[in-house]
């Protein structure tokens, strides 16, 4: 292994530090005592101007201070904010602010940064995980922080208490918006509902919805019926009535004033489990209550009441003041092994050399039997404190391994009375197990915690300490694993990980990897070409490189050819390395050619990194990561996911080309295509972020995953994403259009770092078939003799997201409840409305089970559907061991009463000579929809003209009252609204 790969390795530690890691969604810092939660981080960026950093810092405070209350209430007096911390830039030097210990902007738990193009200033949450997890963060923008007082702000977005507390139960719970949106098939703004005529907001209240319709396409108070879903079409919008006070829910229209709890599985607060929320489709129609009493936070319910009067938010306001690093080297026999510790002195000397920003902390301890200082903290201003560092480097070995020594010791460093910081973080090198009777990583644990510390763990070989994972895990750090035959892809990219990460300090530093191969040198010669894009954001030192050369004279050239032909060839050689360098390099498709003339035994790895060009701003990052944690005790009922963000800027990133390289304990290797469509492992479509499950962890030990991006014709630049703002209320706050931009041709390479498996996946049917949460109608035909319905769905896999389902099994019924995930097989009589739909139902598509992922589509016939009345259906797929998945989200179709409707072909907008017939009574039937025959259409005539003057006298008098629609009761009684 060459020395370059360890060098990487301490490059992305310095990274890890600047940005802050963000491995997994559960890591924060923030934990409930006492009732109230406590270091509570929102950090705000340089986005922010610095005249408004008085407003932004008040009104934070304002913001939290409101929310407290609302919060107690809301969790049944069960949880308070009790201390919060404000990160301030660095650039906000007039403002007072204390030292900085643990906080970071890329791990804090709510930012306060430049608004998502598709947002504006609507708060949400990014929510990358599945139900009950938690999300990534809360984002502000500085603009709507500065306007939180702003009358129109409380009205456009909601009192500042209830945003945040709605934004909170996303992120901190785990929970999903109980609304619809405009044109939206699986979570619509309308939805039908046993008992009523026309469509009602799809929302969770505890109260029937009071509210107005309106057509946005023409300013007009009625809306259009769509022939397929026979729901409200996409133009129609609804406002709540004034007089509208429903208590429920703060997960859907907490903008209502007298919302003040969430739905529960109590009649005072009734959840909706038929609504096509997210939620829903999410939790499996679980109430919002019910998964927030899960959350650990509660689940011991060891809560009691408190005065919020006598118990006040403290707040800190800090600022960041520098990296601080302590590398925590083992020194025993058992480094000697494959020349491992002149390996890591050789990589750590270059890190200090080239990568350690200047003006940054460093200290070096390294262990044995016992531990021992070899440098304290010492500030790098140049070269010459530099070279003084790089002496100090350890290189003589010892008997024994006390890993709680070095630690322990490190975290003395850190702490000195010297500093007011006592946090930083250590970078733990190790081979071995804690030897008997010394000092172990449990017996320090706890103080590295509480001092906020962050630990990144390398593990040398497959005899390191089983524990260092799990100490990287609850300090956020990152576990990395090295093993000691040197030819791994996985590995090397590893320790280029981190130059694709989104960083809070100069940008100009990141470094980005756009081409690696490992190629076999057993022959002579060996010829290596290959080619890669030089998108418009990056070219600066531009290095193609060559690692593991087993003698410098073998190479016998290696050149870098640019767009317009030019050469260049120029070499710099080091111990095993050897690299061409391009100072800006032109943009466009470059290739490579290196040319050995001797074989040797080790493979060799040829790579290509650059920088960002001057003046680029933002760059195009990408983020690989392990949402499950480093260390993974059962493999059986954990769901490893695999996560890739494709971002530039504050734009995802769609349509992109995502694979994860994984490579498993003996070396084999496994490629798993990520997606971002918004079901099985992905929570969010077209969100920048590509997901897949790992099925195959079937052995114990390491594995290490990395994450390549490659663009095609259909990579864009999206505008963002729907976050858990509700638009309803908004306008057109939020920007619905996402066709996105075209974007150049770019590769990326990512390093998700490694995690251990203690208990390996049994057998192939070690997981149930995956669910589907995209379930939809897409068609419902009702002619003169029958009545069909075409349903869509991603198709799930046999093992979640991998392979063929056996079968499905689909269900309908008038009644929500018998198709639900806890009634879905009970066939008592208490069922008997429910149906089955078989083969035999089939007139169109397919019910064989295709690919996962593949989109499927299949139409019935069905025979025993009553009109006017919503039926509920859902699906279920079966594995080949009869394992079965959770029941897809639910939807409902509606087959209205022909006799009550105008049905017209091919509706221009035109009302003029329907008279009498409201256009929310309408059905709109389109050519390729149900055709009318001519016979039918004379049929109808002549009852319609019979009738119209008696329709016309009957419209006439409605047009007059105020139309609203108040389910339950007639519209006549809106003047009895409480």
């Amino acid at each position: 292994m060459g020395r370059t790969v360890l060098t990487r390795l301490f490059a992305f530690v310095l990274v890890i530090h600047c940005t802050g890691w963000m491995s997994s969604s559960a890591a924060t810092r923030v934990s409930l005592v006492d009732n109230g939660y406590v270091d509570l981080v929102f950090a705000i960026s340089d986005a922010a101007p610095q005249d408004q950093s008085d407003i932004i810092i008040k009104n934070i405070k304002k913001m939290v201070l409101d929310a407290s209350p609302v919060l107690y209430v809301a969790t049944g007096d069960r949880a308070y904010f009790k201390s919060v911390l404000i990160l301030i830039p660095q650039s906000w030097k007039d403002v007072e602010a204390n030292a900085s210990s643990w906080e970071t902007f890329e791990k804090a738990d709510v930012i306060v940064d430049a608004p998502n193009p598709r947002h504006k200033d609507v708060p949400y949450t990014r929510q990358n995980g599945k139900c009950g997890e938690r999300g990534e963060k809360i984002h502000l923008t500085p603009n709507y922080v500065a306007t939180l007082d702003q009358e129109n702000n409380n009205q456009v977005y909601g009192k500042p208490g209830k945003v945040f507390v709605h934004e909170w139960a996303h992120y901190r719970y785990g929970v999903f918006d109980e609304y619809g949106t405009r044109g939206d098939t699986n979570f619509p703004l309308f939805y039908r509902v046993q008992g009523e005529k026309k469509p009602v907001p799809n929302m969770c209240a505890n109260k029937p919805a009071v509210f107005n319709v309106r057509d946005i396409s023409n300013n007009s108070s009625d809306c259009k019926i769509d022939p397929v879903t026979k729901n409200y079409d996409e133009n129609c919008a609804f406002d709540f009535n004034k007089f509208y006070r429903p208590d429920t829910s703060l997960a859907s229209y907490h903008q209502i004033d007298s919302v003040v709890h969430f739905c529960k599985d109590n009649q005072q607060h009734a959840h909706k489990s038929e609504a096509p929320t997210k939620h829903n489709a999410m939790c499996g129609g679980v109430s919002v209550w019910t998964v927030i009493m899960r959350s650990p936070d509660f689940k011991d319910n060891k809560t009691k009441q408190v005065d919020l009067d006598k118990m006040p938010t403290e707040f800190n306001i800090v600022r960041s003041s520098g990296s601080r690093f302590v590398l925590v080297a083992d020194v025993s026999d058992s480094m000697r092994i494959c020349n491992r510790i002149d390996k890591l002195g050789e990589s750590v000397r270059a890190w200090i050399k080239h990568d350690l920003p200047t003006g940054s902390k460093l200290g070096m301890i390294m262990f044995s039997s016992m531990a021992h200082v070899v440098s304290d903290l010492q500030v790098i201003t140049d070269m010459n404190s530099r070279q003084e560092m790089m002496k100090k480097v350890p290189s003589q070995l010892f008997s024994a391994t006390c890993i709680g020594c070095g630690l322990d010791l490190a975290v003395q460093m850190l702490q000195s009375s010297n500093s007011t910081e006592t946090s930083g973080i250590i970078v733990l090198v190790t081979d071995g197990k804690n030897s008997p009777g010394y000092l172990t990583i449990a017996d320090v644990q706890k103080d590295i915690i509480d001092a906020g510390i962050r630990v990144v763990s390398v593990a040398f070989g497959e005899q390191a300490d089983k524990n260092i994972e799990q100490l990287a895990d609850i300090t956020d750090g990152k576990s990395y694993f090295i093993r000691d035959d040197d030819t791994s892809e996985a590995l090397e990219q590893a320790f280029l990980g981190a130059c694709t990460y989104q960083s809070s300090v100069n940008s100009s530093d990141l470094q980005f990897k756009l081409f690696e191969r490992t190629a076999s040198a057993d022959q002579s010669p060996t010829d290596i070409n290959g080619g890669f894009d030089v998108d418009p954001t990056v070219g600066r030192n531009l290095k193609l490189s060559i690692f593991n050369l087993e003698k410098l004279a073998n190479l016998e050239s290696m050149e870098l050819t640019a767009p317009d032909g030019h050469v260049v060839s120029k070499i710099d050689y080091q111990t095993t390395t050897a690299s061409v360098t391009v100072d800006l390099a032109m943009v466009g498709r470059w290739a490579l050619n290196i040319k050995l003339n001797s074989p040797q035994t080790k493979s060799v790895l040829v790579t290509v990194t650059t920088q960002l060009r001057p003046n680029v701003k933002t760059p195009i990052t990408t983020r690989c990561w392990v949402p499950n944690g480093a260390d993974i005790k059962n493999a059986n009922n954990n769901r490893i996911r695999i996560h890739a963000e494709v971002w530039k800027g504050s734009h995802p990133v769609t349509g992109a080309t995502v694979r994860a390289f994984l490579v498993k304990p003996n070396d084999e290797s496994e490629i798993l295509d990520l997606l971002d469509n918004g079901v099985n492992a992905d929570t969010v479509a077209d969100d920048g972020v590509y997901s897949k499950y790992y099925t195959n962890a079937t052995q114990q030990g390491r594995y290490t995953v990395q994450c390549q991006v490659i663009s095609n014709n259909d990579t864009a630049q999206g505008l963002g994403f729907f976050g858990s703002a509700s638009p309803q209320l908004h306008g057109n706050v939020i920007d619905g259009n996402d066709n996105g931009t075209p974007i150049s041709s770019f590769t990326r390479i990512a390093s998700g770092g490694s995690f251990q498996v203690e208990i390996p996946v049994q057998s192939y049917d070690a997981y149930p078939p995956g669910e589907v949460t995209d379930l939809a109608v897409m068609l419902v035909n009702d002619t003169a003799t029958n009545i069909t319905i075409g349903l869509q769905w991603t198709a799930p896999g046999d093992e979640l997201d991998a392979g063929t389902v056996a079968y499905y099994e689909l269900k309908y019924s008038d009644i929500a409840a018998d198709v639900m995930n806890s009634n879905f097989d009970d066939e008592s009589s208490v069922r008997k409305r429910r149906s089955v739909i078989k083969e035999d139902d089939l007139v169109a598509g397919s019910l064989e089970p295709i690919e996962a992922g593949s989109l499927q589509t299949a139409t019935f016939m069905l025979s025993d559907i009553q009109r006017e009345r919503p039926y509920y259906v859902a699906l279920r797929a079966v594995d080949k061991a009869n394992n079965t998945g959770q029941v897809s989200n639910l939807v409902v179709f509606f087959v209205p009463d022909k006799s009550a409707l105008l049905i017209v072909e091919d509706f221009n907008g035109d009302l003029e000579g329907s008279t009498g017939f409201e256009t929310r009574d309408i059905i709109y039937v389109k050519q390729s929809g149900v055709r009318v025959t001519s016979l039918l259409v004379a049929a109808f005539g002549l009852i319609l003209i019979a009738c119209l003057c008696v329709t016309l006298l009957m419209a006439v008098i409605k047009h007059t009252k105020a139309h609203s629609s108040y389910a339950g009761i007639p519209a006549s009684k809106n003047h009895d609204l409480p």
